[in-house]
């Protein structure tokens, strides 16, 4: 064993172990209005006070969430992350721990099921506040639901699963029913949450990546016309230079780290599922962006393209999550230069992940600012997504020793 692969070991193992011991329940940035008291309270009918309450408990490194009585509970998202994670570490061992762990999230999975009129999916354990709308506990967005998708394809190609492809056959009734925004003769897009006409890039890409699966199965020539749709209506965001922000309204023109990665991913697997190159150009384009403006030199990932912080635990997992893609890539679209990069920056990453954001208890930091660390443990934002990452390492380290 290399001392790498014992280094992995001996971080992998410790995350492992803390999310297993809590049964993958735990707090979330986002969880305050699960507070017993201020369910209780007269604030919890006003906006601006759901609003402010949550912003509170999620800027805080100081954690009340005890004090105010917000429970520990089970994510589906990140649900889908430690699945995805296991299985990878199945096909990668072929140890039955592993597979074990997959039926329990399964059934977890089974068990946070959101029926729909047409289709199924998924949403968040808490009601959330955001400035433009409240989204209750109970509704369903379409970044929880694709994740979970994914993480059932790859379940059932490992351990095929009819109950899980029935899942993923709701799922993709759902997103064609109810997720559009608005479609025209060359381009569409799918929204966020069922309802809202926020039009954001990562959003439509991540139902066009799924639906590019699902098609690359079933060859329905209206699916894959609707996927096509989905991209020539984000791409076209794109500038010259490769900066692609987030949305096309006027508060999010910002580009940041990790929704520029959702968005190369959902690229690379379209293009894949697709079998098409019609959009190498622009994935090169905005990967060279990526990798000159989003990290320094150490290999530490940056929030935005032109300002550090906070340094984020979803982000240094998501950039390992996407690097893997880009290594372990089998055609002829990333130079082996390009490769060795990537390579390089994955080493840097998982160093700063190790060194500056994990506990000796085992657990993931959320986010570090210029003035404090807050170092609350977040099941999903923080250790779901390590958790999925320390996987990819695992795989790149495994196929592609450097």
């Amino acid at each position: 064993m290399t001392q790498t692969h014992q280094q992995f070991n001996e971080v992998f193992s410790g995350l492992m172990r803390y999310v297993k011991e809590r049964d993958y329940a735990g707090v979330d940035p986002y969880d305050g209005l699960n507070s017993v008291l201020f369910q209780k309270s007269p604030f919890n009918k006003n906006a601006l006070f759901r609003f402010v309450w949550i912003q509170v408990f999620r800027r805080s490194p100081v954690n009340f969430r005890g004090l105010a009585r917000v429970p520990a509970s089970f994510n589906a998202k990140a649900g889908a992350l430690f699945l995805l994670g296991y299985v990878k570490m199945a096909k990668l061992t072929g140890e039955d721990v592993y597979i074990q762990e997959c039926r329990r999230l399964f059934e977890l999975l089974q068990k946070a099921v959101i029926k729909r009129n047409k289709g199924i999916a998924f949403g968040y354990n808490f009601d959330w506040q955001a400035k433009a709308f409240y989204v209750p506990t109970g509704v369903p967005n379409i970044v929880t639901t694709v994740y979970i998708g994914h993480a059932l394809m790859d379940y059932d190609e490992y351990a095929p699963n009819a109950e899980a492809m029935q899942i993923v056959e709701g799922i993709k009734d759902f997103i064609l029913n109810e997720m559009i925004i608005w479609e025209k003769e060359e381009a569409l897009v799918f929204g966020y949450i069922p309802g809202q006409k926020t039009e954001v890039h990562n959003a439509n890409l991540m139902a066009a990546s799924l639906l590019s699966r699902i098609y690359e199965k079933q060859e329905d020539k209206k699916l894959k016309e609707k996927i096509l749709k989905s991209v020539n209506f984000s791409i076209e965001d794109i500038r010259d230079d490769g900066y692609w922000p987030y949305g096309n309204q006027s508060h999010h023109v910002f580009m940041d780290n990790f929704h520029t990665a959702f968005n190369l991913e959902a690229l690379l697997m379209v293009r894949k599922n697709l079998k098409t190159t019609e959009y190498d150009d622009v994935i090169q384009k905005v990967f060279q962006y990526y990798l000159s403006h989003m990290f320094l030199e150490d290999g530490t990932p940056k929030y935005y393209h032109n300002h550090l912080y906070p340094v984020d635990s979803h982000t240094i997992a998501e950039a390992i999550i996407f690097l893997n893609k880009i290594i372990l890539h089998e055609d002829a679209l990333f130079s082996d230069d390009q490769k060795k990069q990537a390579r390089a920056l994955i080493e840097s990453i998982f160093t700063v992940a190790a060194r500056d954001f994990r506990d000796k208890k085992g657990y993931f930091y959320y986010q570090k600012l210029p003035l404090w660390f807050n170092k609350i443990p977040y099941m999903r934002w923080s250790q779901a997504w390590m958790f999925y990452a320390l996987s990819c390492y695992r795989e790149v380290i495994d196929k592609s020793p450097g």
